[in-house]
Parts: structure tokens; sequence; C-alpha cells
């Protein structure tokens, strides 16, 4: 959750000579509403602010987009604000995560359109769809390169007790359900929900990894290389903050 002021900015730090200092410090894009994702599409910059992904025209080496962008997609706003942009290997779509409106749907889910899902762009068509729902905040997502998979993380919702349901990791099926508001970790039901979707339980997709409660994972990344440990070189690394919701913090 935003705690303070967003800056409404994309600030750029350029390490030219590789020693871990930024030479460079430059206001890259501004005029922005909370930005979050970035991706880059050959020379087109994608931006995805809290209502909105757009596309700025970029060259490469530039330290700042001055030009105006074009909104591609409008976005629902409120509660979770974050909007996570990953472009697919071939550059042909692009994901983007939008979390729920509320904890369990009690405002209702008619406010839930198009919510705790992950948005499918088709960059050629200039269409949007919803590629996968029931997601309540996802806040990451990377591709495995093996298989082609797109994978997430995804906060899990608040007030059914501190160890009560896991944060997860999971491969996203295209038109996969994963429970949200109706059930968690695949079809256990949350009785707190009303009405219930006994039909939307039965095709719920159990996650393929837990990742301990209220841990609040913010990013994911595939990562294949030899920089890090033996045991780290190759699989999915995972940013998290921590609760602000158990009795003993995570």
């Amino acid at each position: 959750r935003s705690i303070t002021e967003n800056a409404n900015r994309i600030t750029l730090l350029r390490d030219a000579d590789g020693d871990g200092v930024a030479e460079v410090r430059e206001t890259f894009l501004e005029n922005l509403r909370q930005p979050f994702g970035m991706a880059l599409i050959g020379d087109q910059f994608y931006v995805a602010n809290t209502d909105s992904v757009v596309r700025y025209p970029y060259q490469d080496g530039a330290t700042r987009i001055s030009g105006e962008g074009t909104k591609i997609v409008d976005l629902p706003v409120g509660h979770h604000w974050t909007r996570t942009l990953i472009a697919s290997p071939d550059g042909s779509k692009l994901y983007i995560t939008v979390g729920s409106g509320s904890n369990i749907g009690e405002k209702g889910m008619g406010v839930e359109v198009d919510r705790a899902t992950i948005m499918e762009y088709d960059v050629a068509a200039d269409r949007v769809r919803v590629f996968a729902s029931g997601l309540r905040n996802a806040n990451g997502m990377a591709f495995e390169p093996t298989t082609g998979k797109l994978w997430t993380v995804v906060n899990e919702r608040d007030d059914i007790g501190d160890d009560t349901p896991p944060d997860y990791l999971t491969s996203v099926a295209d038109g996969g359900f994963y429970g949200w508001p109706y059930s968690y970790w695949g079809k256990i039901v949350d009785e707190r929900v009303q009405p219930q979707r006994p039909d939307l339980v039965a095709r719920s997709i159990t996650p393929d990894y837990a990742l301990g409660t209220h841990t609040a994972a913010l990013g994911l990344a595939y990562y294949e290389g030899t920089g890090l440990p033996e045991p780290f070189r190759r699989g999915m690394i995972i940013g998290q903050h921590g609760s602000w919701n158990r009795k003993a913090y995570s």
C-alpha cells in the first residue's frame, strides 16, 4: 500500500562504467499517475499507471521522454493500485496485473469487473482481454523460458488469521480461475463471501507454490546466470516486503 504521496514520475539511473555508482540521474518521464510497471518493445516504451497503460516513442540511449504518450488501455482504479507490466518474449502481447478493488468482494462484485485479473493486450490488434482471473493481487510476472509459460506471484486475502491463506507463486493458464474471492488455495471455500459461487469454486486452480502467509510478494523475475551461487542460478527470484497484518510480522 502506498503510504506517501506518489511522485508520479520515472527516474533514470545509468551506471556507464559498471562500478555500481550511477553517473547519470535524470527525470525520464513525468506527469504520470502512480506508475509501476514498464516494458520496452522495439522503439515503443509502455508504462502501467494505476488507471491506464500508455505508450511512448523511445529512442535507444535516451535519458528523457518528453513527447505525448498514447493511452492504449483503461484500467479500473482504487484499493490495490500497483499495475505490473510484462511483454511476451516475441513482443506481440503485453500482460497487465490488476488487483482487486476490495479484500473479499465486500463492496459487491459489480465494482470488481476486470479486477483480480491479468489482462492481455494484443499489440497488433489493439485489443485487450482478461487472460486469467481470481488472482486477488498479482504483483509480479515472469516467463519461464523452457516452457514459455507465464508465472506470477499473488498476495492473498486478509482477516482469516495469521497463518491463512498463503501468498503464492504459480504458473498462469489462459482462461484460468484461481479462486478469489470465493475460495483460496484451490477449492477451500471462504465462507465469509456471500453469495457463494460453487460453480467457480469447482474450477478454481490450486497454485503451484505457497510463499507463506501475508508475505506481500511485490516482484518476480526469472534468473539464469552465474552471478549467484549454484542453487540460485536457474529459477524464479521473488521480492517480498513482509506483512502489516500479522500479530508476529513476517
